[in-house]
């Protein structure tokens, strides 16, 4: 018999509160879970692996109306897995476009950071840089 988990035991290890492991259920996303005699649910290591996947494109920005069709085409087995897999490229390339957008972001922050040390070391009035950097990109000539 495989090891079995309780749902506070599931939040805990996943890291999702358990009124959102209770709503993907509720929305067909957790197709998988069983239920005791007395009603109350009974998930297994598996159920954790799909959950933390789910969690994984979850965090991706995948909209819960794709995770459920994610789910639907899982439930209906092999015959689906050029689906499945289309949809894990797809959602991989979007977070690739924003890890890029990220980087850019981040280069621009870098940019400004280096200005505050050289405006105070060179005397240079922060409004002056900033009027210089709009019009050409370029903080002023070094004095």
């Amino acid at each position: 018999m495989n090891e079995e988990f309780t749902i506070g035991q599931v939040a805990e290890k996943t890291g999702l509160p358990i009124h959102t492991i209770r709503y993907y259920e509720k929305e067909g996303i957790l197709p998988f879970i069983k239920r005791n005699e007395s009603g109350r649910r009974i998930f297994e290591y598996e159920d954790i692996q799909w959950i933390n996947l789910l969690n994984c494109l979850r965090d991706t920005g995948m909209p819960i109306a794709q995770l459920k069709d994610y789910a639907d085409l899982t439930l209906q087995g092999d015959p689906t897995g050029e689906k499945r897999l289309e949809i894990l490229k797809k959602q991989k390339e979007k977070i690739e476009e924003q890890v890029n957008i990220l980087k850019s972001h981040i280069e621009l922050l870098n940019l400004k950071m280096e200005w505050y040390p050289r405006l105070k070391k060179e005397n240079i009035q922060f409004d002056h840089a900033v009027k210089a950097w709009l019009k050409d990109g370029k903080l002023p000539p070094e004095q």
